[in-house]
Protein backbone atom coordinates (compact mmCIF):
# COMPACT_ATOMS: atom_id res chain seq x y z
CA UNK A 1 0.00 0.00 0.00
CA UNK A 2 1.79 3.42 -0.96
CA UNK A 3 2.09 6.05 1.31
CA UNK A 4 -0.14 8.69 -0.90
CA UNK A 5 -3.10 5.72 -0.06
CA UNK A 6 -2.25 5.98 3.69
CA UNK A 7 -1.89 9.95 4.11
CA UNK A 8 -3.81 11.65 1.24
CA UNK A 9 -2.48 15.20 2.17
CA UNK A 10 1.41 13.70 1.46
CA UNK A 11 2.69 15.99 -1.55
CA UNK A 12 6.30 14.32 -1.45
CA UNK A 13 7.82 11.05 0.44
CA UNK A 14 12.29 11.06 -0.01
CA UNK A 15 13.68 8.03 1.86
CA UNK A 16 17.76 8.64 2.06
CA UNK A 17 20.07 6.24 4.19
CA UNK A 18 17.07 4.58 5.66
CA UNK A 19 15.67 8.46 6.54
CA UNK A 20 12.07 9.21 5.36
CA UNK A 21 11.26 12.48 4.72
CA UNK A 22 7.57 13.57 4.28
CA UNK A 23 5.93 16.65 2.75
CA UNK A 24 2.54 17.43 4.06
CA UNK A 25 0.47 19.95 2.11
CA UNK A 26 -0.16 22.84 4.35
CA UNK A 27 2.97 22.09 6.55
CA UNK A 28 5.02 24.33 7.74
CA UNK A 29 7.79 22.64 8.49
CA UNK A 30 9.01 18.96 7.06
CA UNK A 31 9.37 16.69 9.70
CA UNK A 32 10.32 12.84 9.47
CA UNK A 33 7.86 9.84 9.67
CA UNK A 34 9.46 9.29 13.48
CA UNK A 35 8.22 12.48 14.08
CA UNK A 36 4.87 12.23 13.09
CA UNK A 37 4.64 8.90 14.74
CA UNK A 38 6.15 10.29 17.49
CA UNK A 39 3.59 12.82 17.90
CA UNK A 40 0.78 10.43 17.17
CA UNK A 41 2.10 8.12 19.91
CA UNK A 42 1.67 11.01 22.05
CA UNK A 43 -1.70 11.83 21.21
CA UNK A 44 -2.62 8.26 21.77
CA UNK A 45 -1.37 8.07 25.32
CA UNK A 46 -3.75 10.49 26.23
CA UNK A 47 -6.63 8.11 25.97
CA UNK A 48 -9.16 9.92 24.33
CA UNK A 49 -8.88 10.28 20.49
CA UNK A 50 -9.49 6.21 21.10
CA UNK A 51 -12.86 6.88 22.81
CA UNK A 52 -13.71 9.97 20.63
CA UNK A 53 -13.18 7.48 17.79
CA UNK A 54 -14.84 4.47 19.06
CA UNK A 55 -18.01 6.77 20.68
CA UNK A 56 -18.39 8.22 16.76
CA UNK A 57 -18.38 4.71 15.12
CA UNK A 58 -20.60 3.22 17.71
CA UNK A 59 -23.14 6.13 17.23
CA UNK A 60 -22.87 5.93 13.12
CA UNK A 61 -23.59 1.87 13.67
CA UNK A 62 -26.74 2.94 15.47
CA UNK A 63 -27.43 5.31 13.35
CA UNK A 64 -27.18 3.04 10.22
CA UNK A 65 -29.28 0.72 12.55
CA UNK A 66 -32.07 3.25 13.05
CA UNK A 67 -32.40 4.09 9.11
CA UNK A 68 -32.42 0.33 8.69
CA UNK A 69 -35.40 -0.18 10.46
CA UNK A 70 -37.00 3.08 9.56
CA UNK A 71 -36.90 2.78 5.81
CA UNK A 72 -36.18 -1.35 5.22
CA UNK A 73 -37.14 -0.33 1.48
CA UNK A 74 -33.52 1.16 1.14
CA UNK A 75 -30.08 -0.47 0.71
CA UNK A 76 -28.02 0.18 3.37
CA UNK A 77 -24.44 -0.94 3.31
CA UNK A 78 -21.65 -2.00 5.57
CA UNK A 79 -19.87 1.03 7.30
CA UNK A 80 -16.15 2.40 5.92
CA UNK A 81 -14.28 3.15 9.29
CA UNK A 82 -11.97 5.09 7.30
CA UNK A 83 -8.29 6.75 8.54
CA UNK A 84 -9.73 9.08 10.87
CA UNK A 85 -10.57 11.67 7.76
CA UNK A 86 -14.08 10.36 6.99
CA UNK A 87 -16.41 7.02 8.00
CA UNK A 88 -19.69 6.51 6.48
CA UNK A 89 -22.22 4.13 4.98
CA UNK A 90 -24.22 4.21 2.05
CA UNK A 91 -27.70 4.26 1.46
CA UNK A 92 -29.61 3.62 -1.87
CA UNK A 93 -33.47 3.83 -2.87
CA UNK A 94 -34.59 1.20 -5.77
CA UNK A 95 -34.30 4.07 -8.29
CA UNK A 96 -30.51 5.35 -7.00
CA UNK A 97 -29.36 1.45 -7.38
CA UNK A 98 -30.94 1.13 -10.77
CA UNK A 99 -28.87 4.28 -12.07
CA UNK A 100 -25.58 2.86 -10.34
CA UNK A 101 -26.04 5.80 -7.49
CA UNK A 102 -26.12 5.76 -3.61
CA UNK A 103 -26.14 8.54 -1.01
CA UNK A 104 -22.96 8.22 1.61
CA UNK A 105 -23.85 9.33 5.11
CA UNK A 106 -20.70 10.95 5.97
CA UNK A 107 -19.09 12.10 8.81
CA UNK A 108 -15.97 14.06 8.18
CA UNK A 109 -13.76 13.92 11.38
CA UNK A 110 -11.76 17.02 11.19
CA UNK A 111 -14.43 19.28 10.28
CA UNK A 112 -16.78 17.65 12.91
CA UNK A 113 -19.75 17.74 10.56
CA UNK A 114 -22.17 14.87 8.82
CA UNK A 115 -23.06 15.24 5.42
CA UNK A 116 -24.67 13.28 2.41
CA UNK A 117 -22.88 12.54 -0.87
CA UNK A 118 -24.58 11.40 -3.78
CA UNK A 119 -22.10 9.21 -5.22
CA UNK A 120 -22.16 6.71 -8.11
CA UNK A 121 -21.06 3.13 -8.70
CA UNK A 122 -17.41 4.51 -10.58
CA UNK A 123 -16.08 7.33 -11.87
CA UNK A 124 -17.53 6.63 -15.53
CA UNK A 125 -21.01 6.61 -14.29
CA UNK A 126 -20.58 10.19 -11.99
CA UNK A 127 -19.44 11.73 -15.28
CA UNK A 128 -22.76 10.86 -17.10
CA UNK A 129 -24.70 12.22 -14.20
CA UNK A 130 -24.07 15.80 -13.31
CA UNK A 131 -27.53 17.44 -11.87
CA UNK A 132 -26.05 20.32 -10.63
CA UNK A 133 -27.53 22.42 -13.59
CA UNK A 134 -31.17 22.49 -12.23
CA UNK A 135 -30.74 21.04 -9.29
CA UNK A 136 -32.31 24.12 -6.20
CA UNK A 137 -34.35 22.90 -3.79
CA UNK A 138 -35.58 25.15 -0.60
CA UNK A 139 -36.07 22.48 1.63
CA UNK A 140 -32.02 21.59 1.91
CA UNK A 141 -28.92 23.11 1.09
CA UNK A 142 -26.81 21.54 -2.05
CA UNK A 143 -23.47 22.15 -2.99
CA UNK A 144 -20.61 20.02 -4.96
CA UNK A 145 -16.93 20.67 -3.27
CA UNK A 146 -14.67 20.67 -6.60
CA UNK A 147 -12.26 18.76 -4.79
CA UNK A 148 -14.27 16.21 -3.75
CA UNK A 149 -13.70 12.91 -6.25
CA UNK A 150 -16.42 11.06 -4.25
CA UNK A 151 -19.40 13.30 -4.99
CA UNK A 152 -21.56 14.47 -7.11
CA UNK A 153 -23.18 16.65 -4.62
CA UNK A 154 -23.24 17.40 -1.02
CA UNK A 155 -25.64 18.53 1.62
CA UNK A 156 -25.02 19.12 5.01
CA UNK A 157 -27.15 17.26 7.60
CA UNK A 158 -25.42 18.35 10.69
CA UNK A 159 -23.19 21.04 11.11
CA UNK A 160 -22.58 20.77 15.01
CA UNK A 161 -23.36 17.46 15.79
CA UNK A 162 -24.71 16.97 19.43
CA UNK A 163 -23.04 13.43 20.50
CA UNK A 164 -25.07 13.55 23.75
CA UNK A 165 -28.28 14.38 22.95
CA UNK A 166 -27.83 11.23 20.23
CA UNK A 167 -31.80 10.95 19.66
CA UNK A 168 -31.65 14.69 18.53
CA UNK A 169 -28.74 13.77 16.15
CA UNK A 170 -30.90 10.87 14.65
CA UNK A 171 -33.66 12.61 14.02
CA UNK A 172 -32.01 15.76 12.51
CA UNK A 173 -29.78 13.41 9.92
CA UNK A 174 -32.81 11.23 9.34
CA UNK A 175 -34.98 13.96 8.15
CA UNK A 176 -31.82 15.58 6.22
CA UNK A 177 -31.44 12.06 4.31
CA UNK A 178 -35.20 11.89 3.62
CA UNK A 179 -35.02 15.51 2.04
CA UNK A 180 -31.62 14.65 0.36
CA UNK A 181 -33.36 11.67 -1.31
CA UNK A 182 -36.52 13.52 -2.20
CA UNK A 183 -34.63 15.84 -3.82
CA UNK A 184 -32.78 13.90 -5.77
CA UNK A 185 -35.78 11.40 -6.98
CA UNK A 186 -37.36 14.54 -7.69
CA UNK A 187 -35.19 15.55 -10.72
CA UNK A 188 -34.35 12.13 -11.75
Amino acid sequence: MSALFLFPQLVKMTVKNAECRCYFEGSVAMKTLNQLVAAYTRCLRQGEIQLAYKGILEYIGRLRADIMRKHPEYDVGGIYAGYLDMSYFPVASARLKARGLRVAIVYLHEKNVFEAWLSARNRAVSKTFSPLGGLCDASCTLFHDEDNLDAILECTLSAAPDFDAPATLTNEILQGVERFLAVIERHM
